[in-house]
């Protein structure tokens, strides 16, 4: 079967590295005889869509590549055969599954434009059918999600982790939809989608993102209210993005629509048992918890300093990590205070981008803070130019309102 163009400069490419040659109609290797199906794959719910809906990653594990098949087609679906030369140290066996897929297009933060890494397409699951000769295996294709062709590549198959029925999470977290499993301009309700946050953001399976779109400015200082487009929900997680499920949604959605985290549902009253109560008993009292006791150290102050940055940066200056560095001290004497971390920027440029630019700089002072070693329990929060200090529309007023500001509990 002919390899397609596009695929056939990486396959050879994979193909060469290994030490190894492609297979030809009459000189492709025989294979013993097939084995026994193996246990049935259970794969249902929000992982199968997890599964089937991708991610953002700049490489991915490569154990070995399709060059070929038992048919002479183009389209292959469940119970295909197709050939599969692996890698050297792949250590394949018979009965092992193995996830097929494809790196597909970069992905650029639609906002800083970053790289991102590019989408992984999951193609389907295979099921290695007989002992590997010269490198190659034949497999059985055991679920078929897109179209599959030669130079697709297959790595270890792993079943998803089970996605929570409820948020685990809470606190303040903002950031942007960078991209769509599926090629559109705009998607929508039961549809796929990325976004720039991940597990090293603090973002956790089952959370729950309002789709946010900023309502148009009127005047400097007012504006229409922002616009809830869309529900989405976690249900895969890189470090820096992850996968969501748009749940629901009223409007188109875009790449660049902001994102924020909700707060966790209240738990539904049914789900709350009550102890039986003795014939007679006196009616149950209320527990109630003392407040605690202060907090040892330091008394709390009224205000910690506030952090300032240059123009359009998130870096910290000398001058803001001796301050931060003062503050640890305290901090670290309090370790069981809360801190919120609240960042802001000036009147200048969109909403989203200064949005995203606070929360760059809350999370650079959170960086700081835990690398001196303050463990408190920390929630970062972006309000972007939505509070500023100062109004005035000079250099001097535009400085005031680049901040980080510190808030411990108690103040």
């Amino acid at each position: 079967m002919e390899i397609p163009r596009q695929k056939r400069a990486w396959v050879q490419f994979l193909v060469v590295a290994w030490g190894l040659s492609l297979p030809t109609g009459a000189a492709a290797p025989s294979f013993a005889a097939d084995a026994p199906a193996p246990p049935t794959l259970t794969l249902a719910g929000d992982p199968a869509i997890a599964f089937q809906g991708g991610y953002i990653k700049f490489s991915e594990q490569v154990s070995g590549l399709v060059v070929g098949s038992r048919e002479s087609k183009q389209l292959f679906g469940l119970g295909d055969v197709l050939y599969v030369r692996v890698a050297p140290d792949a250590n394949v066996k018979v009965g092992d599954r193995l996830t097929l897929y494809r790196p597909t297009k970069q992905v650029y933060h639609p906002v800083t434009r970053a790289p991102l890494g590019r989408i992984m397409v999951v193609l389907g699951i295979l099921q290695v059918a007989t002992e590997s000769k010269e490198n190659v295996v034949s497999t059985r294709i055991e679920r078929a999600f897109d179209s599959i062709s030669p130079g697709d590549l297959v790595m270890p198959f792993q079943l998803p982790p089970e996605v929570p029925p409820r948020q685990t999470t809470s606190g303040p977290l903002t950031g942007v939809i960078v991209d769509f499993k599926q090629a559109r301009q705009v998607t929508a309700q039961s549809e796929v989608i990325y976004i720039d946050r991940g597990e090293t953001d603090g973002v956790a399976l089952g959370d729950r993102f309002s789709v946010i779109r900023p309502g148009r400015r009127l005047s400097f200082m007012t504006k229409n209210p922002d616009e809830v487009l869309a529900e989405i929900k976690v249900i895969g997680l890189q470090p820096r993005t992850a996968t969501a499920y748009v749940v629901k949604s009223t409007d188109a959605i875009h790449r660049g629509d902001i994102v924020s985290r909700m707060p966790p549902q209240p738990s539904l009253p049914s789900q709350v048992k009550e102890a039986p109560k003795a014939e007679g008993a006196p009616p149950a009292v209320a527990k109630v918890t003392p407040p605690e006791a202060p907090v040892p150290g330091l008394p709390l102050p009224k205000g910690l300093e506030d952090i300032y940055f240059d123009f359009d940066k998130w870096a910290l200056t000398d001058q803001a990590k001796n301050t931060l560095t003062a503050q640890a001290e305290f901090l670290k004497q309090n370790a069981t205070a809360t801190i919120t971390i609240e960042g802001y920027a000036d009147e200048r440029g969109s909403t989203e981008y200064n949005r995203i630019l606070g929360e760059k700089r809350a999370l650079e002072v959170r960086r700081f803070l835990t690398q001196l070693g303050v463990s408190n329990p920390i929630t970062v929060i972006s309000f972007g130019k939505d509070k500023p200090v100062c109004t005035d529309l000079d250099e001097a007023c535009f400085a005031k309102n680049r901040h980080v500001h510190l808030v411990v509990a108690g103040n």
